[in-house]
């Protein structure tokens, strides 16, 4: 067993418990007090499950890295535990009802920041440059908009930033994942 398939079997099993989490948070959506279904919570779990699912797939990128250090590893783990982190504020298991996504706002914003701290390290130690040229930008206004989100307390811009997130996930699958 080479080192990248010892390291990919445990990124595997958080990966899988993350979109284990979403998906089944998914089956029960939460509703806000009018009774309606609270969209931002669903947009956003919709959007980590996607990106979570590309993230998993282009781990295979990692193969073709031959030396592995303590560093590298943890950071690759702190990196897809993000994902489940993220996962149990929307979706958290043993309770009866899901909380609406006001309830999480605070902590999901607060550890999507440190995600969008966290992946272009992971990037950068993974492929040597942060490539293409609109990627930083790209994780600079996500990680603004995230530590906007805390402070705003706002419905309005909680759904806005979900639906802009979904769309940067496809724009950015499209763009970056499936053709380079």
């Amino acid at each position: 067993m080479s080192q990248f398939e010892f390291i990919f079997v445990l990124i595997s099993i958080i990966a899988g418990l993350a979109l284990t989490q979403l998906m089944s948070g998914m089956t029960r959506p939460p509703r806000n007090s009018d009774g309606r279904i609270d969209i931002t919570h669903v947009v956003f779990s919709v959007g980590t499950t996607v990106l979570l699912i590309t993230v998993w797939w282009s781990t295979f990128r990692w193969q073709s890295y031959e030396t592995w250090t303590v560093v590298e590893f943890l950071l690759l783990f702190i990196y897809v535990s993000l994902f489940y982190v993220k996962a149990v504020i929307l979706s958290p298991l043993r309770i009866e009802e899901l909380p609406t996504f006001e309830q999480v706002r605070g902590k999901f914003y607060a550890v999507f920041a440190l995600y969008c701290v966290v992946e272009p390290a992971v990037i950068y130690l993974r492929d040597g440059e942060l490539a293409p040229w609109f990627y930083v930008p790209m994780m600079v206004q996500l990680f603004a908009l995230a530590i906007i989100g805390i402070y705003l307390r706002s419905a309005m811009f909680d759904r806005l930033y979900s639906l802009w997130f979904c769309f940067i996930n496809i724009a950015w699958i499209f763009l970056a994942r499936f053709t380079g």
